[in-house]
């Protein structure tokens, strides 16, 4: 197999070529932030709009794993 990225890509591949991981695929997929196709029982990502995507997001660190974990040790304060 060659190191060119193919035309559409299964979710079950986004870890190794792009970094995202299946689950996350998936969610962007079921928000309609990536269209997906299905061809039989299989789900495909046209490589462009997966490229597209990557590119519209801000450059930089995301904050929103910060906000999270303060919101998560927030939480366990509450129920302590």
């Amino acid at each position: 197999m060659s190191n060119a990225t193919p035309f559409a890509v299964r979710p079950n591949d986004f870890p190794t070529i792009y970094g995202i991981s299946r689950s996350r695929a998936f969610e962007l997929i079921a928000k309609g932030a990536l269209p997906a196709r299905k061809v039989g029982r299989t789900t495909l990502v046209l490589a462009e709009d997966v490229e597209k995507y990557i590119r519209s997001r801000p450059i930089g660190l995301d904050p929103a794993p910060e906000a999270a974990m303060a919101a998560r040790k927030a939480a366990r304060k509450v129920e302590a």
